[in-house]
């Protein structure tokens, strides 16, 4: 698309042409901006972070569930909604990772009471 604004071979008077190069672009803008907000929330987890990927994970599933109803609704190919299941559950997946308990790291370390049957103290 950039060579064809560039060299001034797209996007003429149709607006249809205008509309969908403003559909492709708005597209391409989100799914960079998701992907680096996943790339800098990797970072996050490695550092023992949530980070913001649950949210953008949950939008675009959201938006990927209400398409997939429309899409079904309108008759749309096993195939298609076979991709768009696909689709969601990858994108489903990071979030759900990142809301399941860490494991191991998520419990506090127990130790053994050194004078028994005598309550410690309250531990921060």
């Amino acid at each position: 698309m950039t060579v064809a604004l560039a060299t001034g071979q797209g996007l003429g008077a149709d607006t249809h042409e205008y509309l969908v190069f403003r559909a492709v672009t708005t597209t391409i803008v989100f799914s960079l901006m998701a992907g680096g907000i996943f790339v800098a929330d990797a970072f996050l987890v490695l550092r023992g972070a949530r980070g913001t990927g649950v949210v953008v994970a949950g939008i675009v599933v959201l938006a990927g569930l209400i398409g997939e109803v429309i899409e079904a609704v309108t008759g749309g190919s096993a195939a298609s909604l076979a991709i768009g299941a696909g689709i969601i559950v990858a994108a489903a997946l990071p979030g759900v990772l990142l809301l399941l308990p860490r494991g191991l790291r998520s419990t506090p370390p127990v130790t053994a009471d050194p004078t028994p049957g005598v309550t410690p103290p309250p531990q921060p």
